[in-house]
């Protein structure tokens, strides 16, 4: 496993991490609303190795981030920022 590079700090990292893990459930949550799912899939709420990357990545990316993090609370700021990365390009 590689060294992981805090840009702010561990502290200020692993803060974003929880937030941005939150933002991607909430995400996933009202997403979920408009597709059928039969019960099995319901039920099936882990996450895969896809999508811890995921949060590493948008982790990393927001903490690299020279953004004004005042004015917002931070898991507004992250959901914003995660919504924005995560939306499909059309």
């Amino acid at each position: 496993m590689s060294e992981h590079h805090f840009p702010r700090g561990f502290d200020s990292w692993q803060k974003t991490h929880f937030e941005v893990v939150e933002a991607l459930c909430y995400l996933r949550d009202l997403q979920e609303g408009k597709q059928s799912k039969n019960f099995s899939q319901m039920l099936d709420r882990s996450a895969t190795p896809d999508m811890y990357n995921m949060a590493i990545e948008l982790t990393d990316k927001f903490e690299n981030a020279n953004m004004e993090r005042s004015g917002s609370t931070l898991f507004d700021l992250i959901e914003e920022f995660v919504y924005r990365e995560t939306r499909p390009t059309n």
